[in-house]
């Protein structure tokens, strides 16, 4: 995850994006103060910061396993696992409003959050793609450990079926559903 927020999240101030080593000490104290009490220091590879003011006391913290955020101080923080989202979509309002939607799975249930960039909607764009790229790599859906082997390599009937439940959902489309299918023959 480290490497696709390097990728995907660009270090613009200007539009509230900060990427490690270069996120500034006081933004950090101030989101992990406000919101994002359950990460440590450490743990933070970027950072959004949603404010008018630069406080970052409202935004998101992304870490290699989940992410942190908060609308505003009247919402509760959200923590999110990228393993458990199931569906990532980016909505623009009519007046500035730019929005991150998110369904999240957590056991049996599935829940919709939005988290809010209207502060900077121009961040939306970087923010929506890198959650929508967490969401579809593997490594952020299944722990190596977990992964199904059989003695020669991977097991081809748990690749098939992970296939089908993707495009089922409507996260794979069927050109890529046959172009996968035919590389694993």
């Amino acid at each position: 995850m480290r490497d696709l927020i390097q990728e995907l999240i660009p270090h613009a101030p200007h539009l509230g994006l900060y990427v490690a080593p270069a996120i500034p000490e006081d933004k950090l104290r101030n989101a992990l103060d406000d919101y994002a009490g359950a990460l440590r220091p450490e743990e933070a590879l970027a950072l959004f910061d949603a404010t008018l003011m630069g406080s970052a006391r409202d935004g998101a913290v992304f870490a290699a396993d989940r992410f942190v955020f908060q609308n505003n101080n009247l919402e509760p923080a959200h923590e999110v696992r990228y393993e458990d989202l199931v569906q990532v979509d980016k909505k623009r309002g009519f007046l500035k409003g730019a929005k991150v939607c998110l369904s999240v799975n957590r056991g049996r249930a599935t829940f919709d959050l939005t988290f809010d960039c209207s502060g900077k909607p121009e961040a939306l764009a970087f923010l929506y793609r890198f959650l929508h790229e967490a969401m579809l790599r593997p490594e952020a859906r299944l722990p190596e450990a977990d992964v199904p082997r059989t003695a020669a390599g991977s097991d081809l009937q748990a690749l098939r079926n992970a296939l089908d439940a993707l495009r089922a959902d409507g996260r794979l489309v069927e050109d890529d559903y046959r172009r996968i299918l035919d590389a694993l023959s």
